[in-house]
C-alpha cells in the first residue's frame, strides 16, 4: 500500500536532498543519480516496480521533444561552425579591433555573441579568449576584464532555446515548452544584451584615455590570430556559405515564429545542411559520430531527468512536497514566488549545479507557485534571469574552468570581479521581463 500525505512529501524531500548531496559532492554522476534515487524513493513509498515503470514512462514521454530539439540543434550548429559559417564574422571582428583598438571591448562582446550561437559555452571560450588575449596583453588591459565580458555575454546568450538552462527548464516542468518559455523572454534577453554593450563601452572609455591607436598593436600578427580563432580554416564566402547563412536564418525564423515544432525545424535543417555540406554518405556518418559525445551526454541527462520528473509527478510526491512548502513559506513570499525565484537564481548558481537546481529545486518551486495562483511556466522563465547569466562563474560548470584557464586568472578573482556586472545584467533582464509580463509580480 503506497503512502500518501505528509509521509509521501517527506520521502520526496529526502530524495531531492540525496540527489543534491550526490551531485554536489560528486559522489555519483548526474545520470545514474537521477535514475536510481527516484526509483528507490518510489519503492520506499510503497509503489510496485510496475507502477514506478509507468511513472518513468510518462516522464520520458514528456521530455522527448525537447531532447530531440537539443540533439539536432547541437548537430546542426556544429556542422555550421565546422563549415565556416561564423568564420567571416570572426575575422571581420578581429580585423576591426586591430585597425581600431578603441573597439577592443565592444568587439569582444560581438565575437562572444557570434561564437555562442551554438549555445555551447566551451565553444565560446575556445574561440573568443585565444583570439582576444594577445590584443588585451598588447594594450596592457587586465585579463579579468576579458574574462568578465566573455562571461556575461555567453551567459546572456545562453538564453537561446537550445541553451542548457532553457532545455533543462522545459524538461523539468510539464507545461513548459520552448514557445511559452523562450518567446516571452526575447525582449528581456535583448535588454540584457544592450546592458552588456553599455558595460563594454564603460570599459572601453577607461582603456581609450591611455591608448595610442597608432602603435597599439605593433608586432601583432593579425593573420595568426584569425587563423587560431577559426581553427586554421580557409575563410570563404562562396555560394555554400551564403546558403548556410540563409538556411540558419530560416531555421531560427521557423523556431521563433512557431510555424512548426522546434525539433522538426532543426531536424529538417540538419538534413539540408548535411546534403549541401557533407554530400558523401560515409562522411555524413563520420560527421554525426564526431559530434555524438556532445549530443549523448545531454540526451542521457534529459532522459534520466524524465525518470525523476515522472516519478515525482505521477506518484503525486511533488504535490505533497509543495503542500509542505506552502506551510513553511510566508504568504508574502509565496504570493510573489516567480519574483523570488528570479532574484535568488543568480546566487543559486554558485550553490547548485544546473542539474541539481532544475531537476531538484525548480519542480518543487513550480508546483508550489500553482497553489498561489501562478503559472508554473513563469517560474521557469524567472529562473533563467540568473541561471543563464551566471553559468560562466559557477564552480559546477566546466566552461567556467575553461574560461579562467584560457585567461589565466584565479576562480576567486574571476567571481569577485565579474559577479557585480552579472548582477547588473540579470537585474536589467528581470526589470525588462517584468515590464513585458514574462515574469509576473
Amino acid at each position: 500500500m503506497a503512502v500518501t500525505g505528509l509521509p509521501l512529501g517527506i520521502i520526496g524531500y529526502s530524495a531531492i536532498f540525496l540527489i543534491l548531496f550526490l551531485i554536489i559532492q560528486r559522489r555519483l554522476y548526474v545520470i545514474p543519480t537521477l535514475i536510481v534515487v527516484p526509483v528507490i524513493a518510489g519503492l520506499l513509498a510503497g509503489f510496485s516496480p510496475d507502477e514506478i515503470g509507468s511513472f518513468a514512462a510518462e516522464g520520458l514521454t514528456g521530455i522527448v521533444s525537447i531532447t530531440a530539439m537539443f540533439a539536432f540543434a547541437v548537430w546542426y550548429f556544429s556542422i555550421m561552425r565546422d563549415n565556416g559559417l561564423f568564420d567571416p564574422f570572426v575575422a571581420r571582428i578581429v580585423s576591426s579591433i586591430v585597425s581600431r583598438p578603441a573597439l577592443l571591448t565592444v568587439g569582444t562582446v560581438v565575437l562572444a555573441m557570434v561564437s555562442h550561437l551554438d549555445g555551447a559555452g566551451a565553444t565560446t571560450m575556445l574561440i573568443t579568449i585565444p583570439a582576444m588575449l594577445p590584443l588585451y596583453d598588447a594594450l596592457d588591459v587586465e585579463r579579468k576584464i576579458l574574462a568578465a565580458l566573455v562571461a556575461i555575454t555567453a551567459g546572456t546568450m545562453n538564453m537561446v532555446p537550445w541553451g542548457g538552462q532553457v532545455v533543462r527548464g522545459v524538461a523539468a516542468i510539464d507545461p513548459a515548452e520552448i514557445s511559452n518559455v523562450f518567446d516571452p523572454m526575447i525582449p528581456a534577453q535583448v535588454a540584457g544584451v544592450l546592458s552588456i554593450f553599455a558595460i563594454s563601452a564603460y570599459f572601453g572609455r577607461q582603456i581609450r584615455d591611455d591608448l595610442d591607436s597608432v602603435t597599439a598593436f605593433e608586432g601583432i600578427d593579425e593573420e595568426s590570430i584569425i587563423d587560431e580563432a577559426v581553427d586554421e580554416r580557409e575563410i570563404e564566402t562562396d555560394w555554400q556559405w551564403w546558403f548556410n547563412l540563409l538556411l540558419t536564418v530560416a531555421v531560427l525564423a521557423a523556431l521563433i515564429s512557431g510555424i512548426t515544432s522546434p525539433e522538426l525545424a532543426f531536424m529538417v535543417g540538419l538534413v539540408v545542411a548535411l546534403v549541401v555540406n557533407v554530400p558523401d554518405y560515409e562522411n555524413q556518418k563520420d560527421v554525426l559520430e564526431s559530434y555524438a559525445p556532445d549530443v549523448m551526454t545531454y540526451v542521457g541527462i534529459l532522459f534520466a531527468a524524465g525518470v525523476l520528473i515522472g516519478v515525482l509527478e505521477e506518484s503525486e510526491m511533488i504535490t505533497e512536497m509543495a503542500n509542505i512548502l506552502i506551510v513553511l513559506v510566508p504568504d508574502a513570499l509565496g504570493a510573489n514566488l516567480p519574483l523570488v525565484v528570479a532574484v535568488v537564481s543568480l546566487p543559486a548558481r554558485l550553490l547548485f549545479s544546473p542539474d541539481a537546481f532544475y531537476f531538484g529545486v525548480l519542480p518543487v518551486l513550480a508546483e508550489t507557485s500553482v497553489s498561489y495562483g501562478h503559472d508554473p511556466v513563469a517560474v521557469v522563465r524567472a529562473s533563467l534571469v540568473g541561471q543563464t547569466v551566471g553559468f560562466p562563474i559557477s564552480p559546477f560548470t566546466g566552461a567556467t574552468y575553461l574560461l579562467i584557464g584560457l585567461a589565466d586568472i584565479e576562480l576567486g578573482e574571476h567571481i569577485k570581479f565579474t559577479l557585480p556586472y552579472m548582477v547588473i545584467v540579470s537585474t536589467t533582464i528581470l526589470v525588462a521581463g517584468i515590464a513585458v509580463g514574462a515574469i509576473p509580480l
